[in-house]
């Protein structure tokens, strides 16, 4: 299934609905990257979009991960308010993918409610594309969010190094990226941050051995910090075991408040203006 492709930490198989209540936030949230039209979440979006707005999520960016994923996301952020989306081809997918997949996200990129292209970047966990496509598709996403100034949402896995390497004369064009779930060290985050880059965290950031995750958090001032869910995959620690969930994301914004040394009312307010900032919401 592509959520196993995509993260093999999390295999959701239970319903929430039945599980113990959400946490409530106590200000709007925004969950910045999310699956809603994929695996789990995709058999019936309008009711995980129901629990996360009763949870205080007021608005999410769909993520699309190649050209059939990107029109559908699309579709179903098109008339759903709060709900915006991303278009692009992410790296895994990138062995596949065609000129025509690459058009049709360039259309799909014109769309009002059509936020950020990506999700692209590097993956090397994963053999399903080589190196050499990865870094060619990273390419044409870049030139095609400068051209036409929308955010471009970055994956990257394993390869925090290469790809600063790669983005760096980018950044200096104006690119402006959105390092999404992030992963790496507290040493990795540092040239995305210089570049004043937000960087998003997700429910890893809540793992008990992800202390690299958290190294990160802490050189990464708040006003660079998104929050989100990269549902249905990753379920923050205390829900595992569940399908993750946009809802889940207020898990997210807890830990980043304990991390910070704030309140969770701080976090909200701070990442649900940055999210809108960056994004345009």
């Amino acid at each position: 299934m592509r959520g196993n492709n995509q993260h093999p930490i999390q295999s959701p198989t239970q319903s929430t609905d039945a599980s113990k209540p959400l946490l409530q936030s106590a200000e709007a949230l925004v969950d910045t990257h999310c699956h809603l039209t994929l695996e789990q979440l995709g058999e019936d979006p309008d009711r995980y979009w129901a629990r996360a707005q009763r949870a205080g999520v007021v608005q999410a960016i769909v993520i699309g991960i190649d050209a059939k994923t990107s029109a559908d996301a699309v579709s179903y952020v098109e008339s759903r308010e709060g709900l915006f989306a991303a278009v692009g081809i992410h790296p895994n997918e990138a062995g596949t993918a065609s000129e025509g997949d690459f058009s049709a996200i360039r259309e799909l990129a014109q769309h009002p409610k059509v936020v950020a292209i990506g999700e692209s970047g590097l993956d090397t966990f994963w053999d399903r594309s080589t190196a050499e496509d990865q870094e060619y598709w990273l390419a044409r996403h870049v030139e095609l969010a400068i051209e036409i100034d929308l955010p471009l949402v970055l994956h990257i896995r394993g390869a925090y190094p290469r790809a600063a390497e790669l983005l760096k004369d980018s950044a200096e064009r104006g690119l402006r990226g959105v390092v999404h779930c992030f992963a790496g060290t507290g040493e990795e985050v540092l040239p995305f941050v210089e570049w004043g880059w937000p960087v998003s965290f997700s429910g890893i950031l809540t793992y008990g051995k992800a202390d690299n995750v958290r190294d990160g958090a802490i050189n990464t001032p708040l006003e660079q910090c998104l929050v989100e869910t990269d549902s249905p995959w990753l379920t923050p620690a205390g829900r595992r075991g569940e399908v993750n969930e946009p809802a889940f994301v207020v898990h997210v914004a807890k830990r980043l408040a304990k991390v910070k040394g704030v309140s969770l009312e701080e976090v909200a307010r701070v990442t649900t203006a940055n999210a809108r900032r960056v994004f345009g919401l």
